[in-house]
């Protein structure tokens, strides 16, 4: 299970987790997906990501977090 204290970033880190979240990941519902996918993996700023994505950088933000949520939960479920 996922800490509460490890990030879904930080668990990453570990192997064993890592699957998990990748699975966790893959079963998440656009745009979540692509959003966590280009923050976390792509490093790009939510600024970026909303520019790239035709949102604003709130909304890059907010779908980010709701992302990283609903990671959390799949992962500990």
């Amino acid at each position: 299970m996922l800490s509460d204290e490890k990030s879904p970033e930080e668990a990453l880190a570990n192997k064993e987790m890592a699957l998990e979240i990748h699975q966790a990941l893959h079963k998440l519902p656009q745009p979540y997906r692509e959003v966590f996918w280009m923050r976390t993996f792509g490093e790009l700023s939510f600024k970026e990501i909303g520019r790239i994505l035709g949102k604003t950088e709130s909304w890059a933000r907010v779908t980010y977090h709701r992302a990283r949520l609903m990671i959390k939960e799949g992962v500990c479920e």
